[in-house]
């Protein structure tokens, strides 16, 4: 059913779009910012910076999930998501470009992508609810839900595999591939659903 009933299944593939990005994301950015730091500081300082840097990346998504919500409402889900994703893979690739040319532009950024990363995150699971038969929802949200987190596994581990094969800026554009992907889904997604 999760493969059959389309809006379920490009609903799940935009989460994972979603999922491939956002873990990866909190979970490196504090060590992507420092190496951009330390081009223009001791590595010391450019570690201090750098967990200011993941503090504020990371908390500041929190500022944008209720107006999102309310968004959805309003605009759609779908419309939301690739808003959102748009955003997001925007700003990796803007990060990725400008890979230690400011540590401020570095700071903004991070800070930026943050805000753009999460607030799609609920809408996905709300579509799968609102496309699935009732008496399975739950499940298809459970098998959503665990594929997305199954994705961060590989995803976060092999992160710092590619920083230390390819370096930073082409590893941030790794994980622009992710929302990317979701968007094409996500399209797909509308164009099922009408």
């Amino acid at each position: 059913l999760a493969w059959t009933n389309k809006p379920v299944r490009y609903a799940i593939g935009g989460y994972l779009g979603h999922m491939w990005e956002l873990y990866a994301m909190w979970a490196w950015i504090g060590a992507a910012s420092a190496a951009a730091y330390a081009l223009h500081v001791s590595p010391e300082l450019a570690s201090d910076w750098a967990k200011i840097t993941a503090f504020l990346a990371i908390a500041t998504g929190a500022v944008a999930c209720a107006p999102a919500g309310k968004a959805a409402d309003r605009f759609g889900k779908a419309e939301i998501t690739i808003a959102a994703m748009v955003l997001s893979a925007g700003f990796a690739v803007l990060s990725a470009v400008t890979f230690g040319v400011a540590p401020w532009l570095t700071l903004v950024l991070a800070i930026l992508w943050g805000l753009t990363i999460i607030p799609d995150s609920a809408q996905f699971s709300a579509l799968v609810a609102d496309h699935a038969p009732d008496e399975f929802a739950g499940s298809l949200m459970t098998l959503q839900t665990a594929l997305g987190f199954a994705l961060t596994v590989v995803t976060v581990q092999g992160t710092p595999i590619l920083a230390d094969l390819w370096g930073w800026p082409a590893v941030l554009l790794v994980m622009a591939m992710g929302p990317i992907f979701g968007i094409v889904s996500m399209l797909a997604f509308i164009r099922s659903a009408k």
